[in-house]
């Protein structure tokens, strides 16, 4: 088993992700707005051709951004045309506004999941009402909207997984953290060695808890210890010493907000106290780090006055004129995540020639990997650890989702896969001003 260091509660509390220079709302992830209303009930039948129109694709959007995620999606989905690829991406946007709305009622949304090929947004709620507005509201966005009546909301099925994990009893022993989420399912799932699964099948669980047996794909730490990198600004994707770990998300403490910190992988940390550093640069000391459950994270005090005005939230780039790129928002709520949406890497070993590597999340919880969030068709290499994952909007934008853990045991193979931290999981995470 891993090294395991808790990190300082009191001291990293109310932690904000700097993203900019102006405060970016909550609102623009998850909106007040209510849904409109309508008659159309929750249902499990194919939806009819009528409730799949919409326009394929949208206007006045950057050409690079929307072909990067049409390109993520054929490469999940070969059998996809570049049109269909195109129309996905195009509707992105309205598939977001659509689930800041609905989202607002944690009671009655039960998690979402899109697919690609047909284009349609899979809506599970807890209510016929909520259903009906969800449809109508897909209905007013143009986007394709098929929604299923489920028994327990997404805020109920966290709750149970975060219990499975803390648990002492056998099942949460067996299980060493490995709890995720089916939201196609609606059940919570526990992974557990083969071994006991028939010791463990008569062992009482909650309702909605499944329990499969433990993959024997293994994921390794995406860890290396060569490759120089820019150091006048810090910046997600740069390469760490002494660990050879990306450079994650820039955050800030609410209480003290002189008080800055960096963020990259648990796993990576080399003790607490240690000066980090990054081209040659001291950054400061690591105070902090975990690697337990689905968190994998250090936290590293930027002391260094060079650092000193780096206030806003930024990715690597190996093509623009000032090697980086803005952040533009950061998830604030595990019902952001979407299955079959894309998500996309900034690390290390990632941006060589200024090619964003994207991949489509698999899982928002994946139980054979601590309940981290899983992303299909994009395998990151050694050296990624820690490096930044963010949503590429088809508008250009780009909104922090978390940091890196682990991969495959391959590098850029499209038929891999990568887990990272969410956001969400950390704490208390908000948009810095």
């Amino acid at each position: 088993m891993e090294p395991r260091t808790t990190v300082p509660r009191g001291r990293l509390r109310g932690l904000t992700i700097a993203v900019g220079a102006t405060t970016l709302i909550a609102a623009l992830l998850v909106g007040p707005a209510d849904a409109a209303p309508s008659d159309a009930a929750p249902s499990d039948a194919a939806p009819s051709d009528a409730a799949l129109t919409g326009p394929a694709v949208d206007q006045g959007i950057p050409g690079a951004a929307l072909e990067t995620i049409a390109r993520a999606y054929r490469e999940a989905h070969p059998e996809m045309s570049p049109a269909a690829a195109l129309g996905a991406a195009a509707q992105q946007t309205r598939r977001r506004q659509l689930l800041s709305k609905i989202t607002q009622d944690p009671a009655t949304f039960g998690g979402a999941w899109f697919d690609p090929p047909s284009g349609v947004l899979h809506v599970a709620v807890t209510t016929t009402a909520a259903g009906s507005a969800t449809a109508a509201l897909g209905r007013d966005l143009g986007i394709r909207v098929q929604t299923r009546l489920v028994g327990r909301s997404f805020a109920e099925l966290e709750r149970s997984a975060d219990a499975l994990r803390a648990g002492t009893d056998a099942l949460g022993s067996a299980a060493d953290g490995n709890v995720g989420i089916d939201v196609k399912d609606n059940r919570v799932v526990v992974a557990v060695p083969a071994r006991r699964m028939a010791a463990l099948r008569s062992v009482p669980s909650a309702d909605g808890v499944t329990v499969v047996a433990q993959s024997t794909v293994r994921d390794v730490p995406d860890v290396c210890t060569s490759r120089s990198n820019c150091n006048d600004s810090l910046r997600a994707g740069l390469i760490l010493a002494p660990s050879g770990c990306s450079l994650g998300w820039m955050a800030h403490d609410t209480r003290t907000p002189s008080v800055r910190w960096l963020m990259t992988a648990g796993h990576c940390s080399t003790g607490v106290g240690v000066t980090w550093s990054t081209g040659g640069t001291n950054i400061g000391p690591l105070r902090g780090a975990t690697n337990s459950g689905r968190v994998d994270v250090s936290f590293i005090e930027v002391t260094n006055p060079t650092y000193a005005n780096d206030s806003i939230g930024r990715l690597y780039s190996h093509t623009s004129a000032n090697r980086f790129v803005r952040l533009n928002g950061a998830a604030t709520s595990m019902a952001q995540f979407v299955v079959g949406e894309t998500a996309c890497l900034a690390a290390n070993a990632t941006d060589l020639t200024g090619t964003n590597r994207c991949g489509v999340i698999g899982s928002v919880s994946d139980a054979q990997r601590r309940g981290m969030v899983r992303v299909d068709n994009e395998d990151a290499c050694g050296g990624d650890s820690g490096g930044g994952w963010y949503e590429f909007n088809a508008d250009g934008t780009r909104i922090a989702l978390g940091m890196h853990s682990s991969s495959s045991q391959s590098c850029h193979d499209e038929s891999g896969h990568s887990n990272f931290t969410p956001l969400p999981a950390i704490g208390s995470i908000s948009v810095d001003v």
